[in-house]
């Protein structure tokens, strides 16, 4: 009986460890560390895939694919490829032809991993497959990217530079930008910048997005076994400004002037389809947008199984992005560049 006794005891005090680090400790980290906060978001410790060399993406099956480094305003350096289109894909060139008439796209990816990911390659071969130039990377932090904390001011400035970098390429006009589930946070922003400044991109396409990441955080998986607790939001939501973290991508949206579709699938477990419905609903307030035909959602079923990462794989997103950028260049967005 001692000895049942004592091992119940050792139960209940490990069980009692466990509830106070997963109520107590959390809570308080989340609340008060910027850095636990800014680990939470952007993931930069998951570096997957790992056995892959990035600096030879055409080892990945990626045609012509060429690896960068692209330099910053600070002296850091981003981990970048290039990818041409199609049928530049099997030629030599000394510069990287982003004048040659073909539309060019800037990849924004999500948290976690690297721009080697399995699914974000789909991605890249379809839109080579569509005849577009591709420039993704990774921002500080990630991959070989350098080593440095990060926010979303500091995602935001790297993007920046991958653009400037783009337009000095003489890539500028025919200018797309594409993010991906955190990437649609950093790229409505980034959009919404540069249609401040007078220089729009042809277009934005946001595939998984959530419209702001309080309302992000508050649905995400992760915070199931806290959403209902009391200070819930003292301890979740409120501190991430602090943390230099918002994305409030619907606010942004209002003052984007390109063409935008959304992309989302109703089985999307990390960012729920409905975040995706009122990012599209705040945009349709916007004066911008008055015409359907410049701000587009495509919901896709959840008996397709696409979930979070895998809209690459609809048979139809080929068509979509390609009437997508027909439409963006026939409609060119107010104060384009």
């Amino acid at each position: 009986m001692r000895i049942c006794s004592g091992f119940l005891v050792s139960i209940m005090r490990f069980v009692g460890v466990i509830l106070f680090l997963i109520y107590i400790v959390v809570p308080l980290a989340i609340r008060f560390s910027a850095t636990v906060q800014r680990h939470l978001i952007f993931l930069p410790f998951l570096r997957y895939p790992y056995d892959i060399d990035l600096t030879k993406p055409a080892d990945l099956g990626i045609e012509g694919a060429v690896s960068l480094r692209i330099p910053t305003e600070s002296k850091m350096e981003l981990g970048a490829w290039y990818i041409p289109p199609k049928t530049l894909a099997s030629k030599k060139f000394e510069d990287f032809p982003l004048d040659s008439g073909h539309p060019v796209f800037v990849y924004l990816h999500g948290n976690s991993g690297s721009r080697a990911n399995g699914h974000r390659i789909e991605l890249y071969k379809l839109l080579q497959e569509l005849d577009y130039h591709i420039i993704t990377f990774d921002y500080r932090g990630y991959a070989d990217s350098s080593p440095v904390p990060i926010t979303e001011d500091t995602v935001v400035t790297d993007s920046h530079n991958v653009i400037r970098f783009v337009e000095e390429k003489k890539g500028g006009p025919s200018l797309f930008i594409w993010g991906h589930s955190l990437g649609t946070g950093v790229g409505s922003r980034v959009a919404a910048e540069m249609c401040q400044a007078s220089r729009c991109p042809k277009g934005l396409i946001l595939e998984s997005p959530f419209n702001n990441l309080r309302d992000e955080i508050r649905f995400h998986p992760f915070t199931y076994i806290y959403r209902y607790m009391p200070f819930f939001e003292y301890f979740f939501l409120d501190g991430m400004p602090s943390g230099g973290m918002s994305f409030t991508s619907d606010t942004h949206i209002a003052d984007i002037m390109s063409p935008v579709m959304i992309l989302h699938a109703e089985d999307d477990a990390v960012v729920p389809f409905h975040l995706g419905k009122k990012l599209f609903e705040s945009a349709s307030q916007s004066k911008h947008f008055r015409s359907s035909e410049l701000l587009k959602f495509v919901g896709f079923e959840s008996k397709h199984q696409y979930g979070h990462k895998f809209i690459c794989r609809a048979p139809q997103l080929s068509q979509l992005v390609k009437d997508f950028v027909n439409l963006a260049i026939i409609e060119p967005a107010v104060k384009s560049v």
